[in-house]
Parts: structure tokens; C-alpha cells; sequence
């Protein structure tokens, strides 16, 4: 299929996508795999049912083939596709290297020590377990991506928002740029996708609540427009959608979850760097098969979803 079949459904940028595709991608139930660190191989390990990952240090931290600073900066909206890119971002650490360091959400901490002055109220520390080395990377000469996501999603809009233009005018100083990216989803399998990772339970937790109970109680209303604007109380009904679509423009990139493959080619050339699309199919493939929760719940909630 190509994008003409989904007119909604085009990456929104200012960079004209490279490549257009209608592909639906989504985490994988479960892989384990190595990926190397400062202090040798870790393991991750990823699963439905509110699996959770640890790690000691970042997904690397190597010499990068591409010289110049660079930093993505992802903002990751529960089930739009960002474990699709924070994927992606990982392949660009393998050799030839073309990042030097990914950090997940648990690690923004690394990364806001690199810009200590920017970012005060965070109190940025570098730890070497951490951040996979003894002392900070060198940003002037190191391409890194961070992912905000969960509850580091509120550092992203309450400290690196307010800093944007401060820490762009510092990469372009140093002849080098920050991208920040986000992604967005049709609403309607969001919503599916969503109940079915979290499906929520019945007051005595003993059951999943039935999607159209779920439906109807407004749990369910805005979830997008207020995962946008989750740094302040969730406002009723649509009294948020024109905030949420202001801070849409905040963004450098915006993709929508379907079209994952121009999201990545505009990333790629905002960062200059040759498209690579053994990378983007690598990282990709993997990604096909819906995550849910486990157990009986799981079940429940399967019910529902299975045929929608």
C-alpha cells in the first residue's frame, strides 16, 4: 500500500517524507536480545502483562562514524509507535555507529547532565553505572537520542520544553541540531490498543472492565490530547484540543504510528545522515503482532478487542 491510501495518515512535518508507507508496526510480545554498553552486553527484555526492564547503563555508548553534536529528543505517547522508534534509534548505535548513546526514559537523567545549566531544577548527575561511563560525553562532538516517556514525559514539558530554544541556539552554535520528534495515532485503534496493553479492572480488580463500560465513563476521552498536556490537571471534554494541537506545533517531527517509515527518513535527514534502509527494515520487522496483558484479564480484555 502507499500513502495515497491513507491521506490522513502522512507524517506532518516540515521535511518532505522520503518514503511512504501504510504499515502498521507494534512491539513484539516478547524478544530478548543483546545490545552492547560501556561495561559489556546487557540484556533486554520486554513482554505484555506490565513487564518492566532494567539496566545499568545506556543502549551504547561508541565512537560514532558521523561526526558533529546532534540530539533527538522523543517524546513517547503510550501506543503510537515510539518503542518502534526507540528501537530504530538503538540500530544506529551498531556498527558503523551513527549515535553515540541512546538513553531511555529512566535514563533522562544522563542526558540533562550534559546541559547542567539549562537544566537546574533536574538536578543533573551523571552516574557511571547509569549513563555507561566514568565521565559525561563531550556533547559538542556526540550525536544521542533520549526518550521521554511514562512519567519522564513530565520532565520533557515542564523542563526541556521551556529550555527548547535555549539548547537549540547551543547545537546550532556548534553547527549542530536538535530534533525533537513525537508520534500520533487514528484514534480508534489507540483506543483499542490501549485497552488491551492496560485493560482496566473492576473495583475489586478481579475483572477487566467491558470496553464499552470504559467507553462510556470518559476514561477514555482525549487520551492523546491529554498525554500532550499531562504536565497540568486533564482539562473536560474538548476544552484541551486547541492546547494539545499548539504544542503538536512545539515539535520539530510529528508521525503518525501507520507511516513509521517516513517519520524515520525525515529523522535520518534532519540529522544528515544517508538513509539506511536495511536499518529502518531491521529495526522494523520485529514489530507486528499487538501487545496485551496477560492472565485472565488479559483474556477478558481480548474479548473485546480480538475482532476490532
Amino acid at each position: 500500500q502507499d500513502s495515497s491510501d491513507h491521506s490522513m495518515l502522512a507524517i506532518l512535518s516540515t521535511t518532505p517524507a522520503v518514503h511512504s508507507s501504510a504499515e502498521l508496526y507494534e512491539p513484539a510480545a516478547a524478544v530478548t536480545a543483546p545490545y552492547p554498553t560501556a561495561g559489556g552486553v546487557a540484556r533486554r527484555s520486554t513482554g505484555g502483562g506490565g513487564a518492566t526492564r532494567r539496566r545499568r547503563g545506556p543502549w551504547a555508548v561508541v565512537p560514532q562514524a558521523q561526526p558533529g553534536p546532534s540530539v533527538v529528543l522523543l517524546y513517547h505517547i503510550e501506543k503510537t509507535g515510539g518503542s518502534a522508534v526507540m528501537k530504530w534509534l538503538k540500530r544506529q548505535t551498531h556498527a558503523p555507529s551513527r549515535l553515540a548513546a541512546v538513553y531511555s526514559y529512566s535514563q533522562t537523567s544522563c542526558f540533562f547532565a550534559l546541559h547542567a545549566d539549562l537544566f537546574p531544577g533536574m538536578e543533573p548527575r551523571w552516574r557511571d553505572k547509569l549513563c555507561g561511563g566514568a565521565a559525561p560525553l563531550d556533547w559538542r562532538s556526540s550525536k544521542v537520542a533520549v526518550e521521554f516517556h511514562s512519567y519522564s514525559k513530565g520532565f520533557f514539558l515542564r523542563s526541556v520544553l521551556p529550555a527548547l530554544g535555549a539548547l537549540k541556539r547551543r547545537y546550532a552554535e556548534a553547527n549542530g541540531t536538535v530534533v525533537a520528534v513525537t508520534s500520533i495515532r487514528e484514534p480508534a485503534s489507540h483506543l483499542l490498543s490501549k485497552y488491551r496493553m492496560w485493560p482496566p479492572r473492576t473495583a475489586d480488580r478481579t475483572h477487566a472492565v467491558p470496553l464499552p463500560a470504559w467507553l462510556a465513563s470518559g476514561e477514555a476521552h482525549s487520551l492523546q490530547s491529554r498525554a500532550l498536556l499531562s504536565e497540568r490537571p486533564a482539562l473536560p471534554g474538548c476544552e484541551g484540543l486547541t492546547e494539545a494541537r499548539a504544542r503538536l506545533g512545539q515539535f520539530d517531527l510529528v508521525g503518525v504510528t501507520h507511516c513509521l517509515r517516513p517519520l524515520l527518513a525525515a529523522i535520518e535527514e534532519r540529522l544528515g545522515l544517508p538513509h539506511d534502509p536495511a536499518r529502518t527494515g531491521a529495526a522494523l520487522a520485529a514489530y507486528h503482532r499487538p501487545q496485551h496483558w496477560g492472565g485472565a484479564i488479559g483474556r477478558e480484555a481480548s474479548e473485546w478487542t480480538a475482532s476490532r
